[in-house]
């Protein structure tokens, strides 16, 4: 019986949520939204399964006070979702997702009805970089990329 390698993937990865935290501070920041007091918590797990099946679970709260002149309005956003598709190894350093879809979570609060901060949706192939206690995901184009440990 010859040996199957498992693709690093496979298994459960915990966001790394303060790594998630400070790209998306110094995006926002990059744009010029005068948001100050930045901070984010919360938590995300994502699932591969040797059979082609990945789930994801993630609640993020995104906090600040946004700074127009005089006013100053403070900001409270959460964005909780689970997430599930299939997946499968792609060309080069790549993961392939298809019937991706996403459930937003009970209390979901959206100020601008934006979809979810770590979507999947319609991006039928995301980067990779996985070693044995690290993975890395980022959509083309996409301006963030999400870091997760095992």
């Amino acid at each position: 019986v010859d040996d199957v390698e498992v693709p690093c993937v496979v298994g459960t990865w915990n966001l790394d949520v303060a790594d998630y935290a400070a790209q998306s501070e110094a995006y926002t920041l990059g744009l010029g939204l005068p948001i100050v007091g930045f901070a984010m918590s919360g938590s995300g797990k994502i699932t591969f399964a040797g059979e082609g099946l990945v789930a994801t679970d993630v609640v993020l709260t995104t906090t600040g006070t946004i700074v127009a002149g005089d006013t100053r309005t403070p900001l409270n956003q959460t964005s909780a979702y689970t997430g599930t598709g299939d997946w499968v190894e792609g060309a080069g350093s790549t993961i392939d997702f298809a019937n991706w879809s996403n459930t937003p979570g009970v209390g979901e609060i959206t100020v601008d009805g934006s979809s979810p901060t770590i979507d999947f949706t319609d991006i039928p192939s995301v980067g990779i970089t996985c070693t044995a206690t690290d993975l890395t995901l980022k959509a083309p184009d996409a301006p963030l990329s999400s870091l997760w440990h095992r």
